[in-house]
């Protein structure tokens, strides 16, 4: 069959697109979303109209003029048709929607009607829409599989009868109605089960009267039964023991070496310790010890006071020679100055001096004391303003009070400052920085030698502290060089430095010993966890365990859940044997006191059993029927898979260089594959690879199922996921099909496949 002209009038997204076929291969480029899978999806609908799912047929719908129409003119057999398609979507008072379609194959010669009634797709191809669908319709890659059990049945029905419509399970079915009446599968209903039914009735006396006997003889089976799946048990339970014993001597004797090994790795860690209490770098003391790190501590605390008080002394050394020195160079100036006039001059500054500070002082004093008094007169001002207003009048006389307070204590403010001019003036001649120096330097000089006495005294006192201090010093470094030196420790030219790394040496060491004193405690405790589990088994028991040789692969992979769950099992199941055999051993004894005395059926009975056996024979040959006819189905679907394997494997190693040239098809058309070890799933398949598969299996189908004309491939972007080695290989072979007349057109969106059918070999191209 050969397409040769496509016009879509409105369905999907497109509407009045025209494209013209050649035979052979065709190429149809567009960018995504330009109606490619549309146009595929159109070629379908011309054969078998719209799709089952809603979603699909709302999306085959134009939004434009809510329906799907257009046609398609196709060579077949030497002769040309036309099939003209319309469906309309319609909307119902209820709001449902439906659709009603109309299809028409004309004679393109003649332009007269043909094959009226019927679906083009069966008329022409001779298969349902689902076999085209799984065959020549070859979708984009995430569909690429086919198959599935409708496609199965409809194979079967093509391949018994010729024709898709006759399905052989209908044959079945009536045959399946016949037996049923006759007889359940179950047996629990139809004419037999009714006749049994009476014949059981009738026979109710006799199997009484046998029933005495015939329990004795089923007791007596049933007692021999268990008793030798009582035997069989507790042979299977005495192996499955020996073989936990084994496996629980196994594990003592590992577990009595693991105690081994942690008692090699316990002395190791104890040597350890014993090293980092005795290091011998450091005289052997435990240097670790808090006793011995306390002493370390209490240096360093000892060494920081001795450090503060030298510094403390050596500051007011410094302080009392400058002070000795500043009082002499006064004293010098002191003396010089009115030396001409007898020191006459020298007392009447002094006499000036003293009535200046006089003068600053009262000053001073008189201006807080008004500046104290303005605040108290304003406060008063402001909460006799908020008096009734009676009060309001003396509440301005507190404020002008309190202004006028304001400004006299600024009068005396200002005032102060002219006397302490004068005194700082006075001061600078002698080298005092205010009055107390000045003062101070008066009684010296008043005094003479008894106050520099004094002041030299002050001096030699911090003299005497500094060299006290001075010497503490000494005596405590090198009481701290004494200890670092019998420890062993590094000793710098810094004490403090030197003694405070000895600190962090002796912490570091006290920390690694908790340390490893800490993995000593869980070393010991998984020795008396071992040993704990281990004093439940007798010496000897334990002893013989550990020299016996065991295999280790064996004992590795030994099923020990598997196992305790088997000898439970047996335990119980022969604990339950044991009391079913009791049980029966009371019936029997009950029963064998019993006379039994077996009578003949009535005729009744026998003309029930002859009917019965008559419509059994009769049910016997529908079962055979069905059986023979499902057989026969079977056998046929059967042959289906490795006819399509053989020819799939073929094409699947042409187009990969041999490399899977095995592939398995199951009923269901679902492909495997071999690796060279063993057959997998397609599943495992590369993408690429995957779609190459079922590309082949879909060409088996197709030579298998189209009896009659074949439709041309249509691949709707179905070798995306190829690459182009592979690609090219089945451009070639769909290129060798149009040499066959057998049409082929390729839905992209690459140049890609234009490209290597460059090289390939002719083609018609189109552009959507």
């Amino acid at each position: 069959m050969i397409f040769e002209h496509l016009h879509i009038a409105s369905f999907g997204g497109l509407a009045d697109k025209t494209l013209d076929f050649s035979d052979g291969v065709n190429i149809v480029e567009g960018a995504n979303e330009s109606g490619k899978s549309t146009i595929c999806a159109f070629l379908r609908f011309m054969f078998y109209g719209l799709p089952s799912k809603a979603d699909d047929k709302a999306r085959a719908i134009s939004l434009r003029d809510s329906r799907a129409a257009g046609n398609l003119t196709f060579s077949d057999d030497g002769k040309r048709y036309r099939i003209e398609r319309e469906a309309v979507c319609v909307s119902g008072a209820d709001g449902k929607l439906s659709y009603r379609e109309k299809c028409t194959i004309y004679d393109a010669q003649t332009n007269l009607i043909c094959f009226k009634g019927q679906v083009p797709g069966e008329v022409f191809f001779g298969v349902s829409e689902t076999v085209f669908d799984s065959t020549v319709y070859i979708r984009q890659a995430t569909d690429s599989k086919v198959g599935g059990h409708a496609l199965g049945e409809e194979a079967e029905n093509i391949l018994f009868s010729a024709n898709e419509s006759i399905n052989t399970k209908k044959a079945i079915s009536k045959l399946d109605s016949a037996r049923v009446f006759l007889k359940y599968k179950k047996g629990r209903g139809g004419r037999i089960a009714e006749l049994e039914d009476s014949r059981n009735d009738t026979a109710e006396k006799l199997e009484a009267a046998k029933k005495a006997s015939g329990e004795i003889i089923y007791l007596e089976g049933t007692k021999r039964q268990l008793s030798e799946k009582k035997e069989e048990a507790e042979k299977q339970l005495s192996k499955v023991r020996a073989e936990l014993a084994q496996y629980e001597r196994y594990t003592m004797k590992k577990a009595y070496e693991k105690r081994k090994a942690e008692k090699s790795r316990l002395a190791e860690t104890e040597e350890a310790i014993a090293a980092e209490k005795a290091p011998p770098e450091h005289g052997g003391r435990d240097i670790s010890s808090d006793a011995y790190i306390t002493s370390l501590e209490e240096k360093q605390s000892e060494l920081s006071v001795a450090s503060s008080r030298y510094a403390d002394a050596q500051e007011a050394l410094t302080a009392a020679n400058q002070k000795l020195s500043e009082m002499s160079e006064k004293l010098a100036i002191f003396e010089r100055f009115g030396a001409k006039s007898g020191g006459k001059q020298r007392q009447e500054l002094v006499a000036q001096m003293r009535d200046l500070q006089a003068k600053l002082h009262t000053n001073t004093r008189a201006a807080l004391g008004l500046f104290l008094l303005a605040v108290l007169f304003a406060a008063g001002a402001a909460l006799l303003y908020f008096l009734p207003e009676g009060m309001a009048a003396f509440s301005y006389v507190a404020a002008s009070l309190a202004f006028l307070a304001l400004i006299a204590g600024s009068i005396f403010w200002i005032r102060k400052s002219g006397p302490a001019t004068d005194i700082r003036t006075i001061c600078s001649k002698f080298g005092c920085r205010n009055y107390e120096e000045f003062e101070e330097l008066v009684r010296a000089a008043s005094e003479d030698e008894a106050y520099m006495v004094f002041i030299t005294g002050a001096r030699d006192e911090a003299n005497d502290k500094f060299t006290a201090a001075s010497e503490k010093l000494e005596k405590t470094s090198a009481d701290i060089l004494d200890i670092l030196g019998k420890g062993g420790f590094e000793i710098s030219g810094n004490t403090a430095a030197s003694l405070a790394k000895a600190i962090d040496i002796c912490r570091t060491a006290r920390t690694e010993i908790a340390r490893l004193e800490a993995i000593r405690d869980e070393q010991k405790n998984k020795i008396s966890e071992i040993e704990q589990s281990l004093a439940a088994y007798p010496k000897d028991y334990l002893k013989a365990a550990c020299l016996d040789e065991y295999d280790e692969e064996e004992m590795a992979r030994f099923p020990i859940a598997d196992k305790k769950k088997t000898s439970e099992f047996l335990t119980g199941a022969i604990a339950a044997q044991t009391d079913k055999l009791h049980q029966i051993e009371v019936d029997l004894a009950a029963l064998s006191a019993v006379t039994v005395k077996p009578t003949e059926l009535a005729e009744a009975k026998a003309a029930l059993d002859e009917e019965i056996d008559e419509l059994t024979f009769k049910w016997n040959a529908y079962m055979l029927a069905i059986e023979s006819l499902e057989s026969a189905s079977g056998r046929l679907r059967e042959g289906i898979s490795p006819k399509l394997a053989k020819s799939a494997a073929k094409l699947m190693g042409a187009l990969t260089d041999g490399k899977y040239s095995e592939i398995g098809v199951d009923m269901n058309f679902g492909l495997s594959f071999s690796d060279g070890t063993a057959m997998r799933d397609a599943a495992y398949l590369s993408a690429g690879t995957g779609d190459l598969a079922y590309l082949c299996l879909r060409i088996a189908l197709i030579e298998l199922l189209y009896k009659k004309s074949v439709p041309p491939f249509l691949f709707d972007e179905s070798f995306v996921r190829m690459d182009d080695t592979r690609l090219r290989k089945v451009l070639s072979l769909i290129d060798k099909y149009a040499a066959r007349n057998l049409q082929s057109i390729l839905f992209t969106c690459h140049e890609r496949e234009k490209n290597m059918m460059d090289s390939v070999g002719s083609y018609r191209l189109l552009s959507i």
